[in-house]
């Protein structure tokens, strides 16, 4: 028994560092293509979750020139000519739910000789169910709140952490900018949303108080809106760009404000996610193809090196589908072995990197089983060359050389 097992397989462990090279190729490809496909599958997830906040029936309208970039609206171009009535003349059109004007910048906050640095969002009290934010703690601003020029606050998980830590933050009061403001709610932990920005990490007020105290100014950033359906978007987007036109005496050509729908943030989101996972496949499978020239590179020399052998089983009545078989088995067991440490690397990879980069966890068990058949078809492919190589040996002219 031992001795059939070397002559079956003695030969693959004959030069055990040119073995070892070309398993790690193997691995290298196969932990590849599972990691960055478990990268890929969790990036579709975490988009749409992304895109929940900022659901397909929202708006933007944006002050300037806006580009949509990797998923994120990028101003090129600010301008100071969107003001609060235009989100009130805004609010006319019948397809709008709910609309906010916001202003957005930085804020430093203070609360018991704690000091921090945010983004503060002026807005209004329809923004919340408009953006879909839950409350973890208190309420949502009142009406009379906005309109009375109230200095209240609802606070980002992030902030509330930082500052309290597990103190009960409703009703007490922080600095904003050195002004006293009274906290009335605290968001739950929503995380990254569709725009790139971490909705953990900021503070809400009332977008009257942000223009007249704390930045004083008499300008938006952006009109955030919410349609009843999303049957009426394009109906509605029309509607939006006439009447700012006519608001601000601009020009088709020249206009001082952008539009932006969440289906142009979700679909360039998802390009460049699918792209991606494109590019990061195909290097797998390269990575693959290399370790499978690699299995064919030493099976071809193992050849080379056991024509005697393969002479003298040839002499000795071994037929050329044995001989075939043997060196077909032995590219496959390299591939296979391979292909196993490399899906068990990439699944402890994906445990360690995923929560790591803040992605969910998953486990994309159809490219795990792709890894596997693809491991098993290069590992043929690459022996059937030399495989072919041993059977064409003719055992007498060998035998005469010896």
């Amino acid at each position: 028994m031992i001795l059939k097992y070397r002559l079956l397989f003695g030969g693959l462990f004959y030069k055990k560092l040119r073995l070892i090279l070309s398993v790690i190729g193997i691995i290298i490809g196969v932990t590849s293509l599972l990691l960055m496909n478990a990268f890929g599958e969790a990036a579709k997830i975490k988009t749409i979750k992304e895109i929940e906040t900022f659901g397909p029936e929202v708006m933007m309208v944006v002050a300037g020139s806006v580009r949509v970039h990797g998923g994120r609206a990028i101003q090129t171009e600010i301008t100071t000519t969107l003001k609060p009535d235009d989100a009130e003349a805004l609010r006319k059109i019948a397809a709008v739910r709910y609309i906010s004007p916001v202003f957005n910048g930085d804020g430093i906050l203070r609360y018991s000789g704690k000091v921090l640095t945010t983004i503060v969002n002026g807005v209004n009290e329809e923004y919340i169910p408009l953006r879909k934010f839950p409350l973890a703690e208190g309420r949502n601003f009142l009406k009379d709140e906005i309109i009375g020029y109230k200095k209240v606050a609802i606070l980002g998980q992030k902030i509330k952490t930082q500052l309290f830590e597990n103190e009960d933050p409703v009703g007490k009061i922080i600095l904003l900018n050195r002004l006293p403001f009274r906290v009335v709610g605290v968001l739950a932990p929503i995380g990254i949303d569709a725009s790139n920005a971490d909705q953990d990490d900021q503070i809400l007020i009332p977008y009257t108080v942000a223009l007249s105290a704390v930045y004083n100014v008499d300008y938006i950033r952006s009109i955030y809106l919410s349609l009843e359906s999303i049957t009426q978007i394009s109906l509605a987007e029309k509607q939006i760009n006439e009447l700012l036109i006519r608001r601000h005496k601009v020009g088709e050509k020249n206009k001082d404000f952008e539009i932006v729908k969440a289906e142009d943030i979700l679909k360039t989101k998802t390009q460049t996610t699918e792209l991606f996972s494109i590019l990061v496949k195909s290097i797998s499978i390269l990575c693959l193809l290399v370790g499978a020239l690699g299995v064919t590179a030493i099976m071809t020399l193992a050849v080379n090196e056991r024509k005697k052998e393969i002479g003298i089983r040839k002499a000795l009545g071994a037929e050329n589908k044995i001989i075939l078989l043997q060196f077909l088995v032995e590219s496959v067991l390299i591939t296979l072995s391979g292909g196993i440490i490399g899906i068990l690397i990439g699944i402890l990879g994906a445990l360690i990197l995923l929560p790591l980069f803040k992605y969910p966890l998953v486990f994309p068990w159809i490219p795990i089983f792709s890894s596997s058949l693809l491991t098993i078809f290069f590992g043929i492919v690459a022996g059937i060359y030399p495989a072919y190589r041993a059977t064409k040996i003719e055992p007498i002219i060998l035998l005469r050389s010896h």
